[in-house]
């Protein structure tokens, strides 16, 4: 099976790929690391001869990024239209948690969904765009909980807890993520198994809270197991003076989300977790401390 996979060389894209490969699949790196581009129809009906999946992980995240609609739904039309031209006979798009916005409660691929952001807004959108052809190719939507892994952002929290830096809200809230690695697993999952025009919502599997998880990673720093917090109009303040992107309401806001998730679906497709949350937290930390 030939399989074309977008965002190849980002934190999900390098992953999947080397454990695709594994399995014995011929992949197709499409990034635009290597000059390639979602938004160019010519270079994608030249990639896309002879592919029998494509797998849709390229977008921006960075809602200030001017790009971000251009690539995330506009790329995402291009991609599912010269996915059909092509006669590719599966799809798999790549969405978030973050179409249901500010949460409450358990989720699951039912509830309602209520995006804020561009970026969750624009997810949405991709989304709509995929489902409106699903008549004409096999389709599947992943919206995967927030990604664990070693990017900028990790880097950045982990350095702030390394200093033993207070949380910038109560750290109450349930933080159900997923570490970049049972997200391959996720997806390979929904590869083998997925049902057409079926969307799944993937998670780790263990509920902490976000002062908990946190308090696992200081562990693994080797940091005594203290996590204090302070207000979050007052982290604000001090993400301004000091000029810590982190601390911007924005990216309060994105830690400070309740991410509480129901898996059974695509527990029913024979997902299964291979990782506990201390496994990923050793993991992470030590693939950012080198």
């Amino acid at each position: 099976m030939k399989i074309l996979i977008t965002g190849s060389e980002g934190l999900v894209g390098k992953k999947l790929t080397i454990e695709l490969e594994k399995k014995g699949f011929d992949v197709i790196r499409f990034d635009k690391t290597n000059g390639q581009n979602i938004l160019n129809a010519k270079q994608l009906k030249s990639n896309l001869k002879k592919i029998d999946v494509v797998i849709h992980l390229a977008g921006i995240i960075d809602d200030e990024n001017k790009d971000l609609w251009k690539i995330n739904v506009e790329g995402t039309r291009n991609l599912i239209e010269e996915s059909i031209n092509a006669r590719v006979t599966k799809f798999i798009f790549l969405s978030s948690t973050g179409v249901y916005g500010l949460t409450k409660g358990i989720i699951d691929e039912n509830s309602d969904t209520m995006p804020e952001t561009l970026y969750e807004k624009s997810k949405l959108e991709g989304e709509q765009i995929i489902l409106n052809r699903q008549e004409e190719i096999h389709i599947n939507i992943i919206r995967s909980a927030m990604i664990f892994g070693n990017n900028n952002y990790w880097k950045n929290l982990i350095k702030l807890l390394e200093k033993n830096t207070p949380l910038p809200c109560n750290g109450k809230n349930i933080f159900q993520i997923i570490c970049v690695d049972e997200l391959v697993n996720g997806i390979i999952t929904v590869l083998e198994n997925g049902q057409p025009s079926e969307i799944y919502l993937v998670a780790g599997k263990e509920k902490l809270t976000l002062k908990d998880f946190c308090k696992k990673i200081k562990k693994e720093l080797g940091k005594k197991e203290i996590m204090l917090t302070i207000p979050t109009q007052l982290a604000i303040l001090i993400g301004r003076i000091f000029k810590i992107k982190i601390l911007t309401n924005h990216n309060i806001r994105h830690l400070s989300k309740h991410r509480n998730y129901n898996l059974d679906k695509i527990n029913s497709i024979g997902f299964k977790h291979k990782y506990s949350i201390d496994e990923s937290i050793q993991s992470v930390v030590r693939e950012i401390k080198k």
